[in-house]
């Protein structure tokens, strides 16, 4: 009878802790990968996965992120309540994760920052800004080095 008080007390505070995560606001905002020509990586993801480019936050002559998501047409896309994946452009001597894979959306970057900080991650450098995308950015690291970009989005 106490292993099963035991077992019922553990379940309620794990579903409590889990019930505190969702509430917190952080969502998986996409998954990027990294490559070489972008283009024809977002091609191969469009043709394989079915996918549609939803938008280019960044297209210069050396850089390129195209955003993908699931749908046959870019509306359909744009409409899809599915994580998208971003396409970079990684130059040919960036070795493989040399950018954060993990993106996440948060409420307030700054508190993300100290979180990460107080649970043992770093933040290497200040947040940023993209003015373009309306968009405070931060990369930290988890405690093991992974990178994960923070994003906010401005109101």
């Amino acid at each position: 009878m106490r292993f099963l008080k035991l077992t019922i007390g553990a379940s309620i505070l794990t579903a409590a802790t889990v019930a505190l995560a969702q509430d917190a606001g952080v969502q998986v905002w996409g998954v990027r990968v990294l490559a070489k020509d972008p283009e024809a990586v977002a091609a191969f993801y469009e043709r394989t996965f079915g996918m549609s480019e939803v938008s280019r936050p960044v297209d210069s002559a050396t850089t390129k992120e195209i955003v993908l998501n699931f749908g046959l047409t870019p509306d359909a896309a744009k409409k899809a309540a599915t994580t998208p994946i971003a396409i970079y452009s990684r130059p040919a001597t960036a070795p493989a994760g040399a950018m954060a894979s993990l993106i996440l959306r948060v409420p307030d970057l700054d508190k993300a920052i100290e979180a990460v900080k107080a649970n043992g991650g770093t933040a290497p450098r200040p947040p940023g800004r993209n003015a373009v995308v309306n968009v405070r950015y931060a990369m930290v690291t988890d405690p093991d080095g992974n990178q994960i970009e923070l994003l906010m989005e401005m109101k």
